[in-house]
């Protein structure tokens, strides 16, 4: 699945925790330290795209939403 991820986080170039949560049937807590690995290798980026609502009227949902971009060129 790991392979999987990195392959989907290369096609799309850069993704939200939450869509790689929904393509793979995955809760959050249990993606994160996927994302993690790939992170600590270089592999992937992480980097905010849209800034966050900041409304407070509390319909966002709790967990932000992180974005993550497939590095091309790793260290």
């Amino acid at each position: 699945m790991l392979l999987q991820i990195r392959e989907f986080i290369q096609q799309k170039q850069i993704v939200s925790n939450q869509q790689i949560a929904r393509e793979f049937k995955l809760d959050l807590d249990s993606l994160q330290p996927m994302l993690e690995l790939w992170l600590h290798k270089g592999v992937i980026a992480s980097c905010q795209e849209k800034t966050p609502c900041q409304t407070r009227c509390f319909k966002c949902k709790i967990q932000p939403v992180v974005y993550y971009q497939y590095n091309s060129i790793k260290k």
